[in-house]
């Protein structure tokens, strides 16, 4: 046969670079869209972090379950070295449980989740994790224009051998790249099951000094393994379910001994011109000074903030209340990825403009130690009202001294009732 058809041949069937690289990200998509289409799900993890530079090394390790029904049942469950908790509903009682405490608090489980007071008690950070185990799979695709396979390999989870495809991706392939930002992550899918069992990510990140802002850099490495996943498959009623333990105390809601001492930067900021940043989306940039000789309203947030989240329907009725009257409103998210607060501005109807905040120096200007923050500029571009974990009546309080066309803001808030989000 000749040399040039078999060569033909040889590529037809292995695929040029070009092609095995689609082919890789369109393999992860179906993967992930599994995770998006789900109705019910049953899933459990363990991650291990390190952290280190030339002059220091830390690691974590935590374990997280996440199980999902129609008819707002869930059970998320967080163990970790500075706190675990579980949190468990029927779908028509809540329960939330500290297990270091030994407390417990029981609500109805249309409440807001976390409740209303804006600082979130440590042993909530890691049901947070819990609850983006989903989203932390149904993402990996939507970050990316490409990505590459590499050889199958087993992996070993609770004694069983998994054999599993495997794909790659690196800074390269992601959609959007922050500056100097260098990371490369892989993927283990079961090839049986087609459902993620592994996933690994290294890359190099940084810690900001307090005051200054300085950078210390230092490689984060990133290891998951998911010994259950379960999709579709039918939950026992046992598992929203909830039997304190023997030592467990009901508390009407758990201690935060930060909450008396809460960062206040806004002496920082009130009183003085806002400072000068720069919006960028599509293409575009938009100096914030443009927007002078109207109020604005800026929002820093992220879609994996509890009170963030809670805060939204409320934040949407006030600027139902003010936009004809002329409030500029502005949002300014800290995800990881821009798609995944693109992803919820669009499902939940978002109707001002939202930028990513590449790079963090959008919330650096403004000095954001926390989020929810808000952030009010009057007319001469002077702020007003600065506030992280604030409450809607204050932000209220605030709008209505801007001018006698707001007077009724506040009013409005005496009358507010907004639907509580889903967790």
């Amino acid at each position: 046969m000749d040399f040039s058809l078999v060569l033909t041949l040889a590529l037809l069937v292995q695929g040029t670079p070009g092609n095995s690289r689609t082919e890789a990200l369109t393999f992860l998509s179906n993967v992930t869209q599994r995770y998006s289409d789900a109705r019910s799900y049953h899933i459990e993890a363990t991650t291990e972090r390190t952290t280190s530079n030339e002059l220091s090394r830390s690691w974590q390790k935590t374990l997280l379950t996440a199980v999902v029904a129609p008819g707002g049942r869930y059970r998320y469950e967080g163990r970790s070295g500075y706190g675990s908790a579980i949190l468990v509903s029927n779908g028509t009682t809540k329960w939330d449980y500290h297990l270091d405490e030994h407390q417990y608090t029981q609500a109805a489980a249309s409440a807001i989740d976390p409740a209303k007071g804006q600082i979130i008690p440590q042993e909530e950070f890691v049901l947070m994790e819990a609850k983006h185990l989903v989203a932390q799979i149904r993402d990996l695709s939507t970050r990316l224009k490409s990505a590459s396979f590499l050889p199958d390999e087993a992996v070993v989870l609770d004694g069983r051998s998994i054999v599993c495809r495997v794909v790659s991706f690196t800074e390269a392939d992601f959609k959007a790249v922050k500056p100097g930002q260098k990371n490369e992550e892989t993927v283990w899918v079961d090839k049986s099951r087609n459902v993620v069992v592994k996933t690994a990510s290294r890359g190099d990140s940084h810690i900001f000094l307090a005051g200054s802002g300085a950078q210390i850099p230092i490689l984060e490495e990133v290891t998951t393994v998911f010994p259950v996943v379960q999709l579709d498959e039918q939950e026992p009623e046992s598992s929203f379910s909830f039997s304190p333990p023997p030592e467990a105390k009901l508390v009407a809601s758990f201690p935060i001994p930060l909450a008396q001492t809460p960062p206040n930067r806004a002496p920082e900021f009130v009183g003085k011109p806002a400072p000068e940043i720069r919006l960028k989306r599509e293409g575009k940039e938009i100096p914030l000074s443009s927007y002078r000789g109207k109020p604005v309203f800026v929002e820093f947030w992220a879609t994996w903030c509890g009170p963030c989240v809670g805060l939204m329907p409320e934040l949407k009725k006030l600027y139902a209340e003010t936009a004809d009257k002329g409030l500029v409103w502005i949002s300014i998210d800290n995800d990881h990825d821009a798609s995944a607060s693109a992803a919820f501005t669009k499902q939940e109807q978002i109707p001002w403009p939202n930028y990513h905040d590449d790079d963090g120096s959008l919330g650096q200007a403004f000095g954001r130690d926390g989020i929810p923050l808000g952030v009010l500029i009057d007319p001469g571009g002077k702020v007003t009202f600065y506030s992280a974990g604030y409450d809607i009546s204050e932000l209220r309080a605030a709008i209505a001294k801007l001018g006698p066309e707001f007077s009724s803001v506040v009013a409005a808030s005496a009358t507010k009732g907004t639907a509580p989000p889903k967790p």
